[in-house]
């Protein structure tokens, strides 16, 4: 094996690598980015915020029900505890105990008008949050094609992880610091292979010299056109 096979295998390793990860990204947004369920899971938020304030409204009218009712009950005892002897006091108190109950009367009706309002709300948001589940559901059978897939590339991703983990223990530190400094400025691709006497890359023919050290292997050498490592893959 030369100096620069390794660094050939390791940057095979880590296109594959790169394809799949960027893959994996893929699907992860198709899964996540549904605007069909987006739009279904708005329509709740949208059922949910109509229905709050009816239910604390029901919930207020049913407090101020239950105060008048009690206020009503304490002031008609009082009124016929023989505890109060003036005419006009007494007068005074059946008026009030009248008020309140004419006013429980219109609550009430309120209250019921209120409660039907509720209940169709809560009707509205059942269906929705029914329609999201079965959105969801007809997602997941849609989706299953890419969840395998994710699945089936997670498995590949794991194993070019451990193969590059291995192809780097055969890589001296000095090569490997070449091959990483000239990585960003060969778009990821370092390495070219020296078929016959052409840079597998950019396709120029090179010197019979070039051609004879790169078979040696004893050092890094590059391609005299495109400054790429090259690589002569034995066997």
């Amino acid at each position: 094996m030369t100096s620069a096979e390794p660094l050939f295998r390791l940057q095979e390793l880590e296109l594959r690598l790169a394809q799949t990860i960027k893959r994996l990204r893929e699907i992860a947004d198709q899964l996540a980015n549904d605007q069909v369920i987006r739009e279904a899971e708005q329509q709740i938020a949208v059922a949910q915020q109509s229905l709050r304030p009816l239910q604390t409204r029901v919930r207020d009218l049913e407090l101020e029900i239950q105060s008048n009712t009690t206020k009503s009950q304490q002031t008609n005892d009082t009124l016929y505890s023989g505890r109060v002897r003036n005419p006009k006091e007494m007068q005074d108190m059946q008026h009030e105990v009248q008020a309140l109950q004419k006013r429980n009367q219109d609550l009430e009706n309120t209250l019921l008008d209120l409660m039907l309002k509720v209940e169709e709300a809560e009707e509205t948001l059942n269906e929705r949050k029914t329609h999201l589940q079965s959105v969801q559901s007809q997602r997941e059978h849609d989706n299953a094609d890419l969840i395998h897939e994710r699945e089936r590339l997670e498995g590949e991703k794991q194993e070019l992880q451990q193969k590059r983990d291995q192809v780097l223990k055969s890589v001296d530190a000095e090569s490997l610091a070449a091959y990483n400094n000239l990585k960003p400025r060969k778009h990821n691709q370092p390495v070219a292979l020296l078929v016959d006497r052409s840079c597998s890359f950019c396709q120029v023919e090179q010197e019979m010299s070039v051609v004879s050290e790169v078979r040696r292997g004893h050092k890094l050498t590059t391609c005299s056109s495109c400054g790429r490592i090259l690589a002569y893959k034995s066997g």
